[in-house]
C-alpha cells in the first residue's frame, strides 16, 4: 500500500455528492478526484438511516458496544446514561443512570472480559465498572486518582490495562494494570519526563505486546510495551495530531486514527515505525474503524467528521481495498460542533453510529444495509 495517499478534496462537487448520498440512502459513493483526472466510479451496498436515538438531556453519545444478535449498548456523556436495544437499533430503553447512581459524567469505553462480563471506563470520578447482566446493573471494581479512565484492554493472560486522563499522584501519563480483574491494581507511569497526557486507546498485538495511544494537551504519541504493560517505550510522535483515538489491528498492519487532522497512520512492523498512510480532510475527526462483511466482501467502515467549516458533517466512509482508498458512504448528520466518535456493527445488516460533544446534541444513528 503506498504511503502517500491523496487527501480527500473539500471541493463543492463533493458536498453536492454528500448531500445526494444522504438523500438517497448512500446507494453509491464516488471518491472525489484530487486532480483534473476523473476517478472511476465505485458502487457499494445501499445504506440508509432507519432510526435516531436522541437521549434527553445528553450532549454526546460517547460510546457504543455490540452484544450480538441485534442487541447493543450506547453510553452518554454528561449524566452517564446507558441505553440498550434488543431489536437491532429500532428502539432503545434507558437501563442505567450512572450520574444518578454514582455522580459520574461519562460512559467512555466498553470491553467484554474473558469472564464474560462487560467493563466500562468513566469520567469524574474515574472508575472501572462491571456488569454481569449485559448492562442492566453495574458495580464499581476500581477507582483511580485521575479525572477519567479512558482506554481499556484485556490481554491474553487476563491482565487489564486502563488508560488515565490527567493522572494525579504522580502527575504523569499513566495506566492502571491489574492481573486479577481489579482485585488489586498498580499504577504504571509511561514516562518520567514527558508532559502529562491522556492514554486514550490501546492496540493489542497479542502475547505481551500492546500499544498505547497518547494525546490531548500535547502532540499525539505512541508508546509500546513488550512485557504486558509493566514498562513502556515511546515509538512515535505526531506533532499535528491533537489526540490518537483508536487503533485498528489487522494481520499485516496496525493503523492509528489521529483526530484534528483526520489522518490514518500505519505500521507494518508491530508499531516500531509509522508512516502517514491516508488523510481524509485537512481538518477533521476520525473516530473508529470496524470491519463489515457483506455478500462475500469484507468492507472497512470509518466514522469521520469534516470540520473544515462552521457546519460539521458526520460521515461513514467505506473501503473495499483494506484502506488503500476511502469513499463517502453516507452522511448521517450535521452539527455546528461535535464529531462521529464511535461505530458498532450489531447484526448482519445493522450498524450504530454515535455522535455529539459538549456543544452539540448527541445522537445514535441506526443504519440498515441492503442490496
Amino acid at each position: 500500500m503506498p504511503s502517500s495517499h491523496t487527501s480527500f478534496s473539500p471541493a463543492a462537487p463533493f458536498k453536492l455528492l454528500a448531500a445526494f448520498l444522504f438523500a438517497c440512502g448512500g446507494c453509491q459513493a464516488v471518491k472525489a478526484p484530487s486532480s483534473s483526472e476523473a476517478t472511476p466510479e465505485k458502487t457499494f451496498p445501499k445504506v440508509e438511516i432507519v432510526n435516531i436515538l436522541e437521549p434527553l438531556g445528553e450532549s454526546n453519545v460517547r460510546s457504543s458496544f455490540s452484544l450480538g444478535d441485534g442487541s447493543a449498548l450506547v453510553g452518554t456523556e454528561e449524566t452517564a446514561d446507558i441505553y440498550k436495544t434488543t431489536d437491532g437499533g429500532s428502539s432503545w430503553s434507558k437501563i442505567f443512570d450512572g450520574g444518578e447512581r454514582w455522580g459520574i459524567h461519562d460512559v467512555r469505553n466498553y470491553v467484554r472480559g474473558q469472564d464474560g462480563h462487560i467493563y466500562i471506563t468513566t469520567t469524574e470520578p474515574a472508575m472501572v465498572c462491571r456488569s454481569k447482566d449485559e448492562g442492566h446493573s453495574w458495580e464499581i471494581v476500581t477507582a483511580a486518582s485521575a479525572s477519567r479512565t479512558v482506554g481499556i484492554v484485556q490481554l491474553e493472560d487476563g491482565t487489564f490495562l486502563v488508560g488515565l486522563r490527567r493522572a494525579l499522584t504522580p502527575e504523569r501519563t499513566s495506566v492502571l494494570r491489574s492481573e486479577d480483574s481489579f482485585e488489586s491494581v498498580k499504577k504504571i507511569v509511561l514516562s518520567e519526563t514527558e508532559e502529562r497526557q491522556n492514554v486514550t486507546c490501546f492496540g493489542y498485538l497479542g502475547g505481551e505486546e500492546v500499544l498505547a495511544g497518547i494525546g490531548y494537551r500535547g502532540s499525539g504519541k505512541i508508546y509500546k510495551s513488550t512485557d504486558g504493560g509493566l514498562t513502556w517505550e515511546k515509538k512515535a510522535e505526531f506533532p499535528e495530531a491533537r489526540d490518537l483515538m483508536r487503533f485498528f489491528v489487522t494481520d499485516d498492519a496496525v493503523f492509528v486514527l489521529a483526530s484534528g487532522i483526520s489522518t490514518l497512520y500505519k505500521s507494518t512492523d508491530g508499531g516500531e515505525t509509522w508512516i502517514k498512510d491516508y488523510q481524509i480532510w485537512p481538518k477533521g475527526f476520525v473516530g473508529e474503524i470496524v470491519t463489515f462483511p457483506w455478500k462475500g466482501t469484507e468492507y472497512w467502515l470509518l466514522c469521520a467528521t469534516d470540520q473544515q467549516e462552521d457546519l460539521k458533517r458526520h460521515y461513514i466512509m467505506i473501503s473495499d481495498d483494506e484502506g488503500a482508498s476511502w469513499h463517502p458512504w453516507i452522511e448521517v448528520g450535521q452539527d455546528e460542533s461535535g464529531a462521529a466518535s464511535n461505530l458498532s456493527v450489531i447484526s448482519a445488516n445493522r450498524i450504530i453510529v454515535g455522535t455529539g460533544n459538549h456543544a452539540a446534541q448527541g445522537k445514535a444513528y441506526t443504519l440498515e444495509v441492503s442490496d
